[in-house]
């Protein structure tokens, strides 16, 4: 790396540094929502490449930290997903998704099938959490204090949310009605029940 790259390497990691520090003092003098902040957050990041920024590990505003894992090619994009629902904040339709009991309870049933490392007490604790304040369940507190493995979320210009298959499903279906219905008719012809 240049000098040049790592000066601005360092600009870009203080910049990120700032903007969660207002967004937490915001937050913390009720001037905006958790829920503003993590949109404001996630919007920030959609426009910061940052792979510009070595060992980047932000802090609890967005839940959002780097993660240096190869995306799974089997995973889709829910990001893709939503983008073809609604392509200037697909962001916000995966938060949408998100704050449904019904997708938490899914996931978490996937979870508990497929992840022998999913924490279902945190996860316990979590919902009540949730219930309990106006904290606002996103997709990086979910796998940071779950350890959820279904869906992985990556910050940045090139980032965005990805999805086992079978979730991935469960969010295109919820999004689309004529998806859903599908599936519904499918089921039927299987045998249903």
């Amino acid at each position: 790396m240049t000098e040049k790259q790592k000066r601005r390497a360092e600009a870009i990691w203080s910049y990120t540094i700032s903007v969660e520090k207002i967004l937490k003092h915001l937050v913390q003098k009720g001037i905006q929502t958790q829920e503003e902040a993590d949109y404001l957050s996630n919007l920030f990041y959609e426009e910061l490449n940052i792979d510009d920024v070595p060992g980047c590990k932000c802090s609890n505003i967005g839940e959002l930290m780097r993660s240096d894992e190869t995306i799974d090619k089997e995973y889709v994009s829910l990001t893709e997903i939503a983008r073809s629902k609604n392509d200037k904040n697909p962001g916000y339709l995966i938060q949408s998704w998100l704050r449904n009991a019904n997708t938490v309870e899914y996931l978490r049933m996937w979870e508990n099938k497929f992840n022998s490392d999913f924490l279902d007490d945190e996860c316990e604790k979590l919902l009540k959490s949730i219930k309990s304040s106006n904290k606002t369940l996103t997709l990086k507190l979910w796998i940071n204090a779950t350890n959820a493995k279904g869906i992985k979320s990556k910050a940045g210009k090139n980032g965005g949310s990805i999805a086992h298959p079978e979730i991935a499903d469960v969010f295109r279906a919820w999004l689309f009605p004529e998806i859903m219905l599908e599936l519904v008719q499918c089921y039927q012809n299987l045998g249903g029940i």
